[in-house]
């Protein structure tokens, strides 16, 4: 899980990144497309983080839960799993 917080944490960062240059230059077909990319690793990771919590509480933690923890209760999670 530590690991998984880590990738997704990463994949966070390069998503913002590919945003800002789309969002520089909306018209480049190229950065949209890397955009894209990153969004929907970024989106991956975090659905999998999700999950991997759901399975770590054997269900007692729900998906939507686990969802908004990863985004509200990110650092108690790390420090959980440090």
């Amino acid at each position: 899980m530590k690991e998984l917080l880590k990738r997704l944490a990463i994949a966070e960062k390069a998503a913002d990144e590919a945003d800002q240059a789309y969002e520089a230059d909306p018209e480049n077909i190229e950065k949209e497309e890397a955009f894209d990319r990153a969004y929907e690793a970024e989106y991956n990771l975090y659905m999998k983080a999700a999950n991997e919590i759901v399975k770590i509480t054997s269900g007692q933690i729900d998906f939507e839960t686990a969802k908004a923890m990863i985004k509200t209760k990110r650092e108690e999670l790390e420090k959980l799993f440090a």
